[in-house]
C-alpha cells in the first residue's frame, strides 16, 4: 500500500504547475447546470477548463459526495497486488458515480500507465493535475490567511501525497472571524522533518450542512 501511494506521489509531484485563472461567481441556483457543462468539457480533456470554478460549483451542486466511496480501498488493494486491469475497472466504476473523485483519478494515472494505456493515463493525469493545481494555487498552507482552499477531505490527503508528507495529527479550528480550518501536523517522508499545513474547509463544511439539511 505504502509503495503504491509513493508511486502516485512521484507521478503527481511533477504535475503541479501555475494557473492564473480567477473564478467568477454566478447564482447558486445555476450551480448544477454550469457544473454539468464544465464536467462534460473535463471528460473531453478540455485544457481551457477552470478547475477552481469546477470545484466551487461541485461543492455547490447536488452532485457533491459527502462520503468516501466504499470501493476506493479495493481499487488501491487491486493496484498494489498488480491486478491493474481490475483496478482500472474499479476506478471507472467509482468515476461513473462521481467524476470528481480525486483518488480514482490518481489511481488511474498509475494503473493505466502500468497497462501501457497512454490515452487513459494522460486523461486522468490532466484531471488530477487540474484539481491539484487549483488547490496548490489557492495558498501555501502556512497560515490561516494563506491556507490551502479545499472542498473535501480527500483533496487534503491527495495534496499531502503530492507534497511528500504524511499526516501525524489533525484538528478542526474555528478562527475569530468564523472560518473553519483543518490544521494538520505533518512529517516529510524523506527528511522526516515535521511541520504544519492549514486548509480552509469552509466550502466542504457548507456543502455537507446543505446536503444534510443542517442549513
Amino acid at each position: 500500500m505504502k509503495r503504491f501511494l509513493i508511486s502516485i506521489a512521484l507521478t503527481m509531484s511533477v504535475a503541479i504547475g501555475v494557473s492564473t485563472q480567477v473564478p467568477d461567481r454566478t447564482g447558486a441556483g445555476d450551480a448544477q447546470k454550469e457544473f454539468d457543462a464544465l464536467l462534460e468539457r473535463v471528460r473531453k480533456s478540455d485544457e481551457s477548463v477552470d478547475f477552481t470554478r469546477l470545484r466551487t460549483l461541485y461543492a455547490e451542486s447536488n452532485s457533491y459526495a459527502i462520503f468516501r466511496d466504499d470501493d476506493e480501498d479495493e481499487m488501491i488493494d487491486l493496484a498494489v497486488k498488480g491486478r491493474h486491469a481490475e483496478a482500472r475497472e474499479k476506478a471507472r466504476a467509482i468515476l461513473r458515480r462521481n467524476y470528481m473523485d480525486i483518488e480514482a483519478h490518481m489511481a488511474s494515472v498509475v494503473v493505466c500507465n502500468a497497462l501501457n494505456d497512454e490515452p487513459c493515463s494522460a486523461h486522468h493525469l490532466f484531471v488530477a493535475r487540474g484539481v491539484l493545481d487549483s488547490i496548490h494555487d489557492s495558498g501555501d498552507g502556512k497560515t490561516m490567511k494563506t491556507a490551502y482552499v479545499v472542498i473535501s477531505v480527500p483533496e487534503e490527503y491527495a495534496l499531502l501525497r503530492v507534497l511528500g508528507v504524511e499526516r501525524l495529527e489533525q484538528s478542526l479550528v474555528r478562527s475569530d472571524d468564523g472560518k473553519m480550518y483543518d490544521v494538520l501536523k505533518v512529517r516529510d517522508i524523506s527528511s522526516r522533518e515535521e511541520s504544519s499545513l492549514i486548509f480552509n474547509v469552509d466550502a466542504s463544511m457548507a456543502a455537507t450542512d446543505r446536503i444534510l439539511g443542517l442549513k
